[in-house]
């Protein structure tokens, strides 16, 4: 999750993604533990690609 004020996963559409409120609530605690360790990005899949895709972004439109 790219961060925002409220992380997705405390949502109720983030409960329903994530299979129910409580496997919502790890998600949402991870991702609070890994923005406190200074993580500028989620560690999922697709925050992870975007990241590499940002660190070359310069490349990509030059």
């Amino acid at each position: 999750m790219l961060w925002i004020r409220k992380c997705f996963a405390e949502s109720e559409a983030g409960a329903k993604v994530f299979g129910g409120a409580e496997a919502a609530s790890g998600v949402a605690a991870h991702a609070k533990k890994i923005k406190a360790e200074g993580a500028a990005y989620c560690d999922c899949p697709a925050c992870a690609a975007v990241e590499k895709i940002l660190e070359k972004k310069e490349e990509i439109l030059a």
